[in-house]
């Protein structure tokens, strides 16, 4: 899998496409009222209830996701360390929330257009609204 700058990740089956990292940035941006949230994205309950996920996921997954995330970002309108901090929060409580394999599920389900589950756009917006109160 190549990820934008050349990034790569051996294990293309545990990571999800950078097109689901970019859906994950316009929600963020989105909340800050910066760009325009990806239409097809809609929220829909998910299929079980989300659980606290006690197992980190692997450091190279997170640092790609983390920069992919603020590389998707407009400096211009979202200083690089803004969207750092945004990034890292959301990593961290997507994290928390899912499993790897969720992770990846969603990520893979977001590339195909497929809806979010419930609870992730508020979590999203929960890490711009603690960025932002600093």
């Amino acid at each position: 899998m190549t990820f934008p700058k050349g990034e790569r990740y051996d294990d293309d089956d545990n990571l999800p496409g950078s097109r689901s990292m970019r859906v994950s940035t316009n929600v963020l941006s989105a909340s800050l009222g910066f760009f325009t949230l990806v239409s097809s994205l809609a929220f829909v309950p998910a299929h079980k209830a989300i659980a606290e996920n006690t197992t980190p996921y692997p450091a190279e997954a997170v640092d790609i996701f983390t920069k992919t995330c603020v590389a998707q970002g407009d400096s211009k309108k979202v200083p690089t360390e803004v969207m750092e901090q945004i990034c890292t929060c959301n990593i961290r409580e997507i994290e928390k929330t899912y499993s790897f394999e969720e992770f990846t599920t969603i990520g893979t389900d977001l590339g195909e257009g497929k809806p979010a589950p419930a609870g992730f756009k508020e979590m999203v917006e929960g890490c711009v609204a603690e960025v932002l109160k600093k």
